[in-house]
């Protein structure tokens, strides 16, 4: 099943690529969405939760983690025209679009109970500890398949992998947005970018290269 959806999602993008026309370009979107919803799903739901899936899932919460960072920091620093325009209707549809891009408008507006603030944005985006696609959450996700892997406590591991990725979570665990704002949005975001770069190179690492016999 999970070979059956990705070569369906190949020939959609590749069926895509022949209008070469940007017409239809939100479908387009839209259907990349649901098809990488799909496979996500039908890998969960036949794939044994075994070692290769906890390994997957690893790699997809990291890729999320960055992903969600990165589309904060983009609208800080490119779609805001104007410093007049923050608190304007016109800064508010984009802090929307934000929100839509990361599929968390819904969850964002039943969490917080009222108008889109960009702090509160911020905070749902950085450190909510439910919302699936938050920087906390995917981290702890991670540090979940890191301890099931090593088959021990993730803040036990004596581990190149456990130091950097305990650290990094503990850092998001006591961290408010009073003293992210303190830092820069664009600072602390670079910082954390940077260091879950590095929790992925260290799993790399650990656990794939390939070292010299002899």
């Amino acid at each position: 099943e999970m070979w059956e959806q990705v070569n369906a999602f190949y020939l959609m993008v590749k069926e895509a690529a022949k209008e070469q026309t940007l017409a239809e370009l939100h479908e387009f979107f839209t259907q990349v969405k649901l098809s990488s919803h799909l496979f996500a799903g039908v890998t969960d739901a036949t794939m044994s939760h075994n070692e290769g899936w906890h390994f997957g899932r690893m790699g997809r919460f990291l890729e999320r983690a960055d992903k969600t960072s990165r589309i904060l920091d983009v609208k800080y620093f490119i779609l805001l025209p104007s410093v007049t325009d923050i608190g304007t209707p016109l800064d508010e549809i984009q802090w929307m679009a934000l929100l839509k891009s990361a599929s968390a408008y819904e969850m964002y507006r039943k969490s917080k109970q009222h108008r889109i603030i960009p702090t509160r944005v911020a905070e749902f985006l950085i450190l909510d500890r439910e919302f699936p696609r938050s920087i906390h959450f995917c981290l702890s996700q991670v540090a979940e398949s890191l301890e099931r892997i090593n088959g021990t406590p993730e803040i036990n591991c004596n581990t190149t992998v456990g130091r950097a990725l305990g650290r990094l979570r503990a850092e998001l665990e006591y961290t408010t947005m009073e003293e992210i704002m303190e830092i820069g949005m664009h600072q602390f975001l670079d910082n954390l970018q940077r260091r879950i770069n590095e929790v992925g190179k260290k799993i790399f690492e650990a656990f794939f290269a390939l070292q010299p016999v002899g």
